[in-house]
């Protein structure tokens, strides 16, 4: 089976790119691939709009997102200002490479919890999400938690996990 709008959750580790390995044998031609790097202590000047979407300007990038103004944090520190255009900059160049291969892709930062902001994007009309695990299991997992585990259970499409555990 093939897909057409794949979401890949990105957190700039070597670890998360694991998932960009696969997409050539889930995507279509052509396919949108939606790059997301969640920060959940991203400095937000966050106002609400008529229509529900929440903007956001940071550093005179705006963009938007349909998460509740509760769930939005409010940090106020300069390091986050850096964190997102680092992480925007990190999607850049990965997005590069797919765009090479003629995927159509999309890049976003969101501030947010992680499990939460990406299944809410996924919401957006995704088809599937590809992530990497670390594969935590025992205690290790109970006491670390597992974004890969809550986004299973939680999303609104298929979640191909891929598995870092070298056999």
């Amino acid at each position: 089976m093939s897909y057409c709008n794949i979401l890949v959750p990105l957190d700039g580790s070597e670890l998360a790119e694991l998932a960009l390995q696969h997409i050539d044998q889930v995507a279509k031609p052509g396919a949108q691939i939606h790059l997301l790097s969640v920060a959940e202590m991203l400095i937000a000047e966050i106002a609400e709009q008529p229509t529900g979407a929440v903007t956001t300007l940071l550093n005179g990038v705006y963009w938007t997102t349909s998460l509740p103004y509760e769930q939005r944090p409010l940090v106020q520190n300069a390091h986050d200002t850096q964190e997102f255009n680092q992480r925007f900059d990190y999607l850049q160049r990965t997005s590069e490479r797919l765009r090479e291969k003629g995927y159509e892709v999309k890049i976003e930062v969101l501030p947010g919890e992680v499990v939460e902001t990406i299944v809410e994007t996924a919401r957006n009309g995704c088809d599937l999400i590809i992530m990497a695990t670390h594969g935590r299991t025992g205690l290790r997992r109970v006491l670390l938690g597992s974004v890969a585990e809550g986004v299973l259970h939680r999303a609104p499409c298929p979640v191909l996990l891929i598995s870092a555990r070298r056999g």
